[in-house]
Order: C-alpha cells, then sequence, then structure tokens
C-alpha cells in the first residue's frame, strides 16, 4: 500500500456545479491522504440544492468510495460567507463552524484545496494545508465560467452533472416524413447539438428485407449507442433520429407472432425528454430502403401503439416539421442558458 503524507485531508467547497477542476483536486488529495472528506456546503438561496451536488460528487468519485467520504453541510448565509471567500475572516469564521459541525475534525491533519482560504483555515487551525493549481495550469475552468456559459464549458463538466442537464429529442414518426433532415439540419444549425443517427438505415438495406437477427443488431447497436449518450451525453441537447423503440414496432410489424422481448435480453428501453412523431402527409419518396408507401398508415399506427404500450405520447406534427422542432430547441437552450441563475 502507498504511503500518504498525512492521514485525513479535508477538501471543502461548494461544487456549484462540480466540474473536472473539482475533480482533479479531490483526485490530487487521495494521493497525498490516507482518507479524504470532501464536504460540499449549501445555503437555502441557492440554485442547486445539497442533495444533488452531492448525488454528483458520489457518483462521480464512486470507484474512490474506500478513501475518500462525501458529506454535506449546510450553513446560514446570513452568518457565515460563501465558503469559497478567500479572506482571512471569512476563512476563521468558517474554521470556527467546521470545529462545531465536523464530528471528526480533530483527526483532519491537512487541508487541501485551490484557492487561499485553505491556507487562512489551516494557520488558524495550527494545520498543514496544501494549494493545488491555484492558477488552474492543469484545468483552466472555473464554476463562474461554466455558470455564465455552460453551452461553451460543456466539456469540463463530468458525466453525472451532464446527464443532469442535457436534453434528448427523439424525432420519430413513420417512412419519408423528414426525420432525418430536420435532425441533419439542427445538428449544422446549432453547435450544442448532436445527431444520433438512425441505425436501422446504416444496417438494413431494404426494410422488407429485414430478419430478426438483423432487428435484433439493430436493436442491440441502437440501445448501446443511445446508453453511451445518455450516459455522457457530448453536447447539452441530443436528438435523436428515432429510437429502439422504433425497431420494436417494425419488429411487431414484419413479425406478429413473435415476442417482443426476443429483441433484448434485458428488454431495456431508454427514453428521451421530448417526443416528436411526424405524420405521414408529404410526398413519399422511395429510396430504395423503404416499405411501399401503401404499408404508411399501419405502419404509422403500429408505431404510436408501440409508444403508448412504453408510456410515451408524442406530439404529433403534420405541418412545418422543422420549424417546430428548431422552436423547441430555443425554448430549450433558453432555459438552459438560465439554469444557475
Amino acid at each position: 500500500m502507498k504511503q500518504h503524507s498525512y492521514k485525513k485531508a479535508l477538501v471543502i467547497g461548494k461544487f456549484m456545479p462540480l466540474h473536472k477542476g473539482h475533480v482533479s483536486l479531490i483526485n490530487f488529495a487521495t494521493s497525498q491522504a490516507d482518507e479524504v472528506v470532501v464536504y460540499a456546503t449549501a445555503n437555502k438561496n441557492e440554485c442547486i440544492s445539497l442533495e444533488q451536488r452531492l448525488s454528483w460528487l458520489r457518483e462521480t468519485m464512486f470507484n474512490r468510495d474506500e478513501c475518500v467520504h462525501i458529506r454535506g453541510l449546510k450553513y446560514d448565509d446570513t452568518v457565515l460567507n460563501s465558503s469559497s471567500q478567500s479572506d482571512m475572516q471569512s476563512s476563521i469564521d468558517w474554521a470556527n463552524f467546521l470545529k462545531n459541525n465536523v464530528f471528526d475534525f480533530n483527526e483532519i491533519d491537512v487541508i487541501i484545496g485551490s484557492e487561499q482560504y485553505v491556507k487562512y483555515m489551516a494557520d488558524y487551525i495550527g494545520i498543514d494545508h496544501i494549494i493545488y493549481d491555484e492558477n488552474r495550469v492543469n484545468i483552466t475552468i472555473s464554476a463562474t465560467s461554466i455558470k455564465s456559459d455552460i453551452f461553451t464549458y460543456w466539456d469540463y463538466l463530468p458525466p453525472s452533472v451532464k446527464q443532469t442537464y442535457a436534453h434528448h429529442i427523439c424525432i420519430c414518426g413513420s417512412e419519408s416524413t423528414g426525420k432525418t433532415t430536420v435532425c441533419k439540419h439542427m445538428e449544422e444549425k446549432y453547435n450544442c447539438v448532436t445527431m444520433i443517427p438512425e441505425i436501422g438505415r446504416c444496417l438494413v438495406g431494404k426494410s422488407e428485407l429485414c430478419t430478426v437477427s438483423k432487428l435484433c443488431s439493430i436493436y442491440d447497436i441502437h440501445y448501446e449507442l443511445l446508453k453511451q449518450v445518455i450516459l455522457d451525453p457530448p453536447t447539452p441537447i441530443v436528438i435523436w433520429d428515432t429510437d429502439n423503440l422504433t425497431t420494436v414496432s417494425y419488429y411487431k410489424y414484419l413479425f406478429p407472432a413473435q415476442d417482443e422481448k426476443v429483441l433484448s435480453q434485458n428488454g431495456l428501453i431508454i427514453t428521451a425528454d421530448k417526443y416528436f412523431f411526424f405524420e405521414s402527409n408529404i410526398d413519399f419518396v422511395d429510396d430504395g430502403t423503404r416499405f411501399p408507401e401503401s404499408t404508411a398508415k399501419r405502419l404509422r399506427d403500429n408505431h404510436l401503439m408501440v409508444y403508448k404500450n412504453h408510456a410515451i405520447n408524442p406530439e404529433l406534427v403534420d405541418t412545418n416539421r422543422e420549424q417546430h422542432v428548431d422552436n423547441y430547441i430555443q425554448s430549450v437552450i433558453a432555459k438552459l442558458s438560465k439554469v444557475f441563475n
């Protein structure tokens, strides 16, 4: 076992939101001490709950749970200044508050952080301190920057935080309704939008030639791709060109006597935050991969039945498809812009 310089280190912060600079700090602390106690502090007037911040920390540091202990501490902001204040008096006030509220405070032999307040607190208490990456050389980010522009600094958020704020939009519907075109246009128009392609078109040349084996492959590949973007969204908005429920629908349409569980051993469905269902009222384009136009109505009803069976009620769109989706994306962008206000 590696011999550390200290037995128990204290890392304290607001983590509002948690970012990769914080994660780097905690990882550094684990290289200096046998145990690291991380305290997230919060007051009642802040826009992100203490419970949410603790959830981010625990999910992000789950592989260090033997040596990293995540705890929360609420404080009255009419009595104490922010825990990230770096002036000496605020730091002394916080040192006294911690002495009275941290049950194992006497076991802490070093305070580690990225601001001067750790020096003031440690000097007052009479223990060591380490200031880590104060000038943000290792990871050039701050919570202030993220709160001012979540879109620009999205990649500095750990996956647990991205999951909280990412918005997933699924464009579904029958064949030849403009789904792929709209998805591509939205990705091209907005830097904050990533498109997840329709897997079936990539793997199957013609819809009518789908076999059980091919549909199972489509389902599994699509499921894994969607799971990946759910766990670590590449951008704040992710637009799906259909989902794996569409594959379920084709399966039930082509093989009505078969159990849909055949598609996947785990039977899991990944759902989006918003569904738009494009109606079949535009000119049909036979690109060589689609069912005959005569089947459109039956496919449409089958798709909607599958969504209903999974408690999903898509918004039906029959005109101005692109404008409809564009307006919705703009509303999501506006909401995300104010998420930390």
